[in-house]
């Protein structure tokens, strides 16, 4: 009798479970994805300013300082066909204008990059196809004019910045006599400059000397 008096227990119990299992299942299904907010930043560029003994000027560089390199344009192309795939099943296959709307600020390199991303998200189809063998269309994208950035300055009145300039005092010294930089003009945006100098350099495979 005890062995019997389980069993239903036991059936009960295994039956409550697949019912929560498909009440999950149920619940995921019934959900709907209606809007995606999208933030990404450029690809791979140049570097936007330099220090006086770095041996690569903007003419090193095919478009400059500051610019997208191909790697970033090659990184952002295959961002948008990631994010193709990714949703393959809420974007229509194709362009629709009323879908989807782009805005970047206004930098050569961000603009570029939107419109490589764009690229891949939606190589063109059927009546979008404008020109044979160009797997490409004109897709907009949005801006508008840069202003000026107050935080900067707000930065540097902070005590938090003069705190951290007056702990490194040695450091800075050594970084402004090895980059040529007037240490009277020394700052923690300097700091970022050459690093950043230094960071594209090396992701591009410049040959250092």
């Amino acid at each position: 009798m005890a062995a019997g008096s389980e069993a239903p227990s036991v059936r009960f119990w295994d039956l409550l479970l697949v019912l929560a299992v498909l009440g999950l299942v149920w619940a995921a299904e019934g959900r709907r994805l209606h809007f995606v907010n999208l933030v990404y930043r450029h690809g791979d560029r140049s570097p936007i300013h330099t220090f006086k003994t770095d041996p690569y000027k903007p003419k090193d560089w095919p478009q400059g300082f500051g610019q997208l390199t191909q790697v970033g344009m090659r990184q952002q192309y295959e961002l948008g066909q990631f994010l193709r795939e990714r949703y393959k099943d809420f974007l229509n296959s194709s362009y629709d204008r009323q879908e989807i709307y782009i805005r970047s600020t206004d930098i050569d390199r961000t603009l570029m990059s939107a419109e490589a991303d764009l690229a891949g998200l939606y190589p063109p189809h059927g009546q979008q196809v404008f020109l044979t063998n160009l797997n490409w269309q004109p897709i907009p994208v949005h801006t508008v004019p840069t202003t000026d950035d107050r935080l900067q300055n707000e930065t540097k009145n902070c005590w938090e910045y003069k705190n951290t300039m007056q702990d490194n005092q040695d450091f800075l010294k050594t970084l402004a006599k090895n980059t040529g930089t007037p240490f009277a003009n020394m700052s923690l945006f300097d700091l970022w400059m050459i690093y950043d100098a230094l960071f594209c350099e090396v992701s591009d495979k410049v040959t250092m000397n």
